[in-house]
């Protein structure tokens, strides 16, 4: 019996066994959603993540769930990089066309969401707050989608570039927002606007910092030396997770800004920002998307009724609207608009992020903006897949991609 309580206490949920749970299920998920040729493979890993999850077989607990944000923080970090590694500077700027659409997308989701909110009878703050986050949208099922569809085209890669930048945006407008309801909650106007200007200042040098010195080792690299940039990649990613998370900045728009810092710094010799994920990417993919079906709270959904709803459908509108305007006036083909908004429309990792900021520094606003986002989270993670599917075969650039001789390329916007 002394054994027996002495194992019981030695025993402990560790984030090793979560993460092989995760990748077991998600395989078998992924397994079986290549058996269902209709079913993007994040979906079933997604199901599967709700089966096991606590609404379901409870094999993954909620304080599981709260253990595993590190395997979380690690895939978003890499997605973010990657994403970033797409946008340019120069061409950014340079692409009216890009910035239009982007900056009308953007405007126009807010003030649907911002409206809606307000209609619906949410505070004024709480409204703001909640259309802040969902300008972003979610770059993990974008890229992975178009990988498993091996989609290359001009649409594909500006939904990309899209993605990118409404990430920036939402991060910024958060970041207006994030003052007054730190000051609702503390009175302490200093703190209110000091500390999220420390988080976005302090994200963008770090990640300004570690690109460089990324660089700085790929210059370095000889004849032969090409197998260790993707440990450069890696670990320049780590890295500047790792000084976010000590500092207290954010952890998520950093590897963004260190992507494009990226493209900014290197030169045509050693490209790590062409460096691909691969399989090694893929384990940290399938636990993020699984630990999202894990999370999705039914009951809670339920509770909501139709406020998620409404706030998707406009946020949709929103979206959809501003691309079709801008397109026209720069006279972009209406069907890849509307592929474009399509792809547009999933909201996660960011939006995770910055509810999980404003649950830590303003908790009164937060569960409430936490309540109605999660429940947006979950309807748009589980159509999404299916509407970024469509939209590549709408826009006819699904299966165009060649492994074999197609590097990675960044989104132009042109």
């Amino acid at each position: 019996m002394e054994l027996l309580s002495f194992l019981q206490l030695q025993t402990a949920v560790n984030p090793l066994l979560i993460f092989g749970i995760a990748l077991i299920f998600g395989v078998a998920g992924g397994i079986w959603a290549n058996r269902i040729h209709w079913m993007p493979t994040i979906t079933a890993f997604m199901l599967l993540g709700l089966v096991i999850g606590p609404n379901g077989l409870k094999l993954i607990s909620k304080p599981m769930l709260a253990q595993s944000s590190v395997l979380i923080d690690i895939a978003l970090g890499l997605i973010m990089y990657k994403l970033g590694t797409m946008l340019h500077p120069y061409a950014m700027l340079r692409s009216r066309r890009l910035l239009s659409m982007s900056l009308a997308e953007t405007a126009l989701g807010y003030a649907a969401v911002f409206g809606a909110g307000l209609f619906l009878g949410l505070d004024t703050l709480v409204a703001a707050m909640i259309a802040a986050i969902s300008v972003s949208s979610s770059p993990a099922v974008l890229v992975h989608v178009s990988e498993e569809m091996r989609a290359k085209g001009p649409v594909s890669y500006r939904a990309k570039s899209l993605v990118a930048m409404n990430n920036l945006f939402a991060f910024f407008l958060f970041t207006l927002s994030l003052p007054f309801s730190i000051d609702a909650a503390a009175g302490d106007w200093s703190m209110a606007l000091g500390f999220p200007a420390y988080r976005l200042l302090g994200a963008v040098a770090v990640g300004i910092a570690v690109a460089w010195l990324a660089v700085q080792v790929a210059r370095q690299l000889r004849v032969g030396d090409d197998h260790y940039r993707f440990a450069i990649v890696i670990g320049s990613v780590m890295l500047t997770l790792g000084i976010c998370f000590s500092l207290s900045m954010s952890a998520l728009f950093s590897p963004l800004v260190m992507g494009i810092a990226v493209r900014w710094f290197e030169t045509s010799k050693h490209k790590i920002s062409q460096v691909g994920l691969g399989e090694g990417g893929d384990l940290f993919f399938i636990v993020l998307f699984v630990m999202a079906g894990a999370k999705i709270d039914l009951a809670n959904l339920w509770a909501l009724g139709l406020v998620p709803i409404m706030l998707v459908l406009c946020r949709g509108f929103g979206k959809t609207a501003g691309l079709y305007l801008a397109g026209r006036f720069h006279g972009v083909d209406d069907k890849a608009s509307a592929a474009a908004s399509m792809m547009l429309m999933p909201m996660a990792g960011m939006a995770i992020g910055l509810v999980s900021t404003t649950m830590k520094l303003a908790p009164e606003a937060g569960s409430i903006v936490a309540t109605v986002t999660f429940g947006m989270v979950a309807i748009l993670e589980s159509i999404g897949p299916f509407l970024v599917t469509r939209a590549l075969v709408l826009c006819d650039e699904a299966g165009k991609l060649d492994p074999e001789t197609d590097e990675w390329q960044e989104a132009s916007g042109t």
